[in-house]
């Protein structure tokens, strides 16, 4: 009787297109985070001279917090067997605790001067907009068959 083996490819992650996917991830979520932060303030009340929403804090913490995606990208394509679909489940929770800090912010449990429901949810849907066009380029664009 023949066994039935799962010829299936799986989806990895090139190292070699993470070069580049890596650094367009970074501009392109770093300006679409300078955008949502120029409407928040023009359109929805958000003060322009809040700290962790000035243009220097929105892109050094975008820098900072792709790197480590991309760190993570390496060694979950590294250690994991399905590289992508796990990659994706991991920035789906990483997604979710990086909600905690503004939660907490905005309850009160971490001390932001200023914090208010327009900044609260400016910072919610940064983290939600980066997510999305992290994952969605580094998961396609960097991505092979194995």
């Amino acid at each position: 009787m023949a066994s039935i083996t799962n010829t299936t490819p799986r989806a990895r992650f090139a190292t070699r297109k993470l070069l580049w996917v890596g650094p367009l991830a970074i501009v392109v979520v770093a300006i679409a985070n300078l955008i949502i932060r120029t409407i928040a303030v023009a359109f929805f009340g958000v003060p322009d001279r809040f700290q962790y929403l000035q243009a220097p804090f929105v892109i050094g913490s975008t820098v900072v917090f792709l790197l480590l995606a991309l760190l993570a990208s390496v060694l979950v394509n590294r250690f994991a067997r399905r590289p992508i679909r796990f990659y994706r489940v991991l920035a789906l929770v990483a997604l979710f605790v990086s909600f905690l800090n503004p939660v907490m912010a905005f309850v009160g449990l971490f001390p932001v001067p200023g914090m208010n429901v327009h900044i609260f949810w400016t910072m919610i849907v940064m983290h939600i907009v980066s997510a999305i066009i992290a994952v969605g380029l580094l998961t396609t664009l960097a991505s092979k068959q194995a």
